[in-house]
């Protein structure tokens, strides 16, 4: 089985469009298709703010999409420069535990390394006992005394508190 990241091309875009919604299905996220849709346009449209992929697998000599991922980009004085964020990582439920995710994570170090990202980071259910044992063994250290939290920011709502 050859695994290849993909990508995605302007034809293809629905197809990560429809990998998105699984996800979001399967993560039980709330469905924001027009916010995604934007988000996807932007991402595709400015290289320094990440990479999207399609993983491709080439099985009995057919290449099938069998899911995506997507790696933004931030900085961190911490980590000496940019750094990437996995904010997407996902297989179709026939493609998982065959070993893909293994195969594909020494080909996202090697993608984002060539982007000069110094460190890489994700998020795991906590109760995903499964994904976080699998990303430990790929050498990704859980920052126990850390906890990563989140403000959804709506500029409409924003007061404009500005001291004269």
């Amino acid at each position: 089985m050859n695994i290849s990241l993909v990508a995605p091309s302007s034809s293809s875009v629905d197809v990560l469009m429809k990998l998105i919604e699984e996800l979001f299905a399967y993560e039980a996220l709330p469905k924001k298709i027009e916010q995604t849709n934007h988000a996807v346009n932007q991402l595709l449209s400015n290289p320094e703010l990440g990479q999207a992929w399609l993983i491709e697998v080439e099985h009995e000599g057919e290449k099938i999409i069998a899911g995506h991922i997507i790696v933004s980009y931030s900085f961190s004085l911490e980590h000496g420069g940019r750094v990437g964020l996995i904010d997407q990582f996902y297989l179709k439920p026939d493609w998982r535990q065959q070993g893909i995710g293994t195969e594909l994570i020494p080909q996202i170090e090697h993608q984002i390394a060539q982007s000069g990202i110094h460190a890489l980071s994700l998020e795991v259910n906590i109760g995903n006992a499964g994904a976080r044992s699998f990303y430990e063994r790929h050498d990704f250290v859980p920052r126990r005394q850390f906890c990563m939290m989140t403000k959804v920011i709506i500029p409409s709502e924003v007061p404009l508190n500005i001291a004269s």
